[in-house]
């Protein structure tokens, strides 16, 4: 039960951080706003780390736990967020985000065909309850009329490719941090992100932007960083410890749901007939996937 926790916290802080950025996004692109958020998230990660004496725990980190790590956060992280901020420019929220939020199904396949996971009836019920009610989620906008035809079939790749890294990401991690501290793997897989982050900044030389912010905005992403990055790491890391990568992806995907009362109370915004049912479902989906 402590897994199913962590991963329902896990998805909390991801909702939080996500609101938190919700503005930032429309001025600066996903590396120039998570460089610095992933910074500030794993200081956070290494302080708490060496804080409370786990430093000797870096000893257990082998090569090929360390490429595990390091290739999970990097086409999670890297590839697959980026693909999926370039589709929704492309094809519109409304078929982006569907597309993308299969990630869970992958996920359960690879997680069976590479980790050897079970699938019992209680966690395809769950899988296919909480599935349906992301979708109906991402149905409170329509943007189809207004996104134009050029790029479409490339937005739409895309938004594919999101679904594939995130679930080969999943899948990914886990044999990299079997037997491993959760807090301990955090302080190496998200500076490892800031890192990449910072080396696209650095290419495209975009940083001037980040001059631009204002002392409020500077607070929402180390707010969102700390949270979003830096909590929402070290729990998705002991939620994929705990009950393995398909059982993680199906609980963590209700980012969306735990959003909607952050956006109605913090961003105003409306809650439609799609919106609440999309909630029972994604709810009885958790539900199910607990037993």
């Amino acid at each position: 039960m402590s897994g199913i926790v962590s991963g329902l916290l896990c998805a909390l802080a991801w909702a939080i951080g996500s609101v938190s950025m919700k503005e930032l996004s429309k001025k600066l692109d996903p590396f120039t706003l998570n460089a610095p958020r992933s910074l500030v998230a794993g200081i956070f990660a290494l302080i708490v780390t060496l804080a409370t004496g786990r430093a000797e725990t870096y000893q257990a980190v082998t090569w090929e736990k360390l490429a595990f790590m390091l290739g999970s956060i990097w086409l999670g992280g890297g590839v697959g967020d980026s693909s999926y901020i370039i589709s929704m420019a492309r094809i519109g929220v409304s078929r982006a985000f569907p597309i993308s939020s299969t990630y869970p199904v992958l996920t359960l396949i690879f997680g069976v065909l590479f980790l050897g996971e079970s699938v019992t009836w209680s966690l395809a019920g769950g899988l296919v309850l909480v599935l349906g009610g992301v979708l109906l989620l991402g149905k409170s906008t329509d943007e189809r009329d207004t996104v134009p035809q050029a790029g479409r079939a490339f937005g739409l790749w895309l938004a594919i490719l999101a679904s594939v890294c995130w679930a080969a990401a999943n899948v990914l991690l886990a044999p990299g941090i079997a037997g491993l501290d959760s807090i301990m793997v955090s302080s190496i897989r998200v500076p490892a992100m800031s890192l990449l982050a910072w080396g696209v900044v650095a290419s495209r030389k975009t940083w001037p932007k980040l001059r631009q912010l204002n002392a409020r905005e500077w607070l929402y992403i180390v707010v969102g960083g700390l949270i979003g990055w830096g909590l929402g790491s070290i729990l998705f890391v002991y939620t994929v410890a705990s009950i393995g990568a398909a059982r993680s992806a199906i609980i963590t995907s209700t980012a969306p749901l735990l959003a909607l009362p952050l956006c109605a109370i913090l961003l105003k915004e409306k809650l439609t007939r799609y919106t609440l049912a999309g909630a029972v479902l994604a709810v009885a989906g958790v539900a199910l996937v607990s037993l």
